[in-house]
């Protein structure tokens, strides 16, 4: 399960927001976790919020100004019920120097509370997607991911079909590699899923008959890629019996994968003597980015076939006529 800890978020985005600690230092190792993020009712981050909870609450000039309005008894209640309940962590913004009495209480239960000199709207845009970011879905699957084109493809298929001979193909025709044989992929945005590589594995591709090989020690530093956004699967299979089985040939689109509760566009390529893979996944890839761009090749050529048979029944019809 992936977790932060609000430490870990103050080293992050300590240079980016001016971050420093005001109270609860003794509380800087308190978690964000995926768990509490699946928790109904509960939100991430916000400005000050004492109905829907925030794990990470954020206070600019108006939520100060609002705790100063109140009277002694109202503010020392609802000043536990900032640093207390579900809150994790609490950053005031705007540069505004934090009351007393908020400091106190956050002190006395251990919540972390940050100042940042910025003001609390590009605080939380801020830490919003590096939350999301760090805190996503985690899962490993079994494949082989490239970046082509600077487009994120995963080469997934069985067990010695051909995967890493594939990518070390496209490495040598200038594609990058990313991990291979067992890839992190990780939920970063509600349609976005980040693939990396484990420390382990990184830098290194297994290819039988040649062994593990380090792809930047052979091709360079620009062979090799930190992480990538997963926007295509290529899977490779085995015709059946050996031969290709029927297939659409005129199908817009393979199919879909779904991996974190996102839809991936999948292409299946038939493994088979005398096919460039490599050439194949390069076209495949060309033709996702002109789908995302509205250009769909097969539909263009199914109308035009369809507008020449409509002006040829259009004519057959006029030469009845006449």
């Amino acid at each position: 399960m992936p977790r932060l800890s609000v430490q870990q978020l103050f080293d992050d985005r300590r240079e980016r927001l001016g971050l420093v600690w005001i109270a609860g230092a003794a509380g800087s190792a308190r978690e964000i976790t995926g768990e509490m993020l699946a928790r109904p009712g509960i939100g991430l981050i916000g400005h000050l919020n004492l109905i829907h909870p925030l794990m990470v609450q954020v206070l600019g000039r108006s939520e100060i100004e609002y705790l100063d309005a109140l009277d002694p008894a109202s503010r020392e209640m609802t000043t536990l019920r900032v640093v207390g309940g579900e809150t994790v962590a609490v950053i005031v913004c705007d540069g505004i120097s934090v009351p007393a009495v908020l400091q106190d209480a956050a002190a006395h239960v251990a919540t972390p509370m940050l100042a940042s000199p910025e003001p609390s709207q590009q605080v939380i845009n801020v830490l919003r997607p590096y939350l999301q970011q760090e805190l996503g879905s985690i899962t490993t699957l079994h494949g082989v991911f490239l970046d082509v084109l600077e487009i994120g493809v995963l080469i997934t298929g069985d067990s010695s079909i051909g995967k890493s001979e594939l990518a070390l193909e496209l490495i040598s025709r200038g594609h990058g590699l990313v991990a291979d044989d067992a890839v992190e992929l990780q939920q970063i945005g509600p349609e976005t899923v980040s693939g990396r590589c484990p420390p382990m594995l990184r830098d290194f591709l297994e290819v039988r008959g040649l062994g593990v090989l380090n792809i930047r020690s052979i091709f360079g530093e620009t062979a090799v890629r930190p992480r990538k956004t997963l926007r295509m699967i290529v899977h490779m299979e085995s015709p059946e019996n050996g031969s290709n089985a029927e297939r659409d040939r005129l199908s817009t689109r393979s199919g879909t994968r779904t991996i974190l509760g996102v839809e991936v566009p999948t292409v299946t390529l038939a493994v088979a003597p005398g096919r460039n893979l490599a050439v194949l996944v390069e076209a495949a890839v060309r033709n996702h980015i002109l789908l995302t761009r509205g250009i769909d090749s097969t539909r263009e050529f199914i109308a035009r076939q369809a507008a020449i048979m409509r002006d040829e029944a259009e004519a057959l019809k006029r030469d009845e006529a006449n």
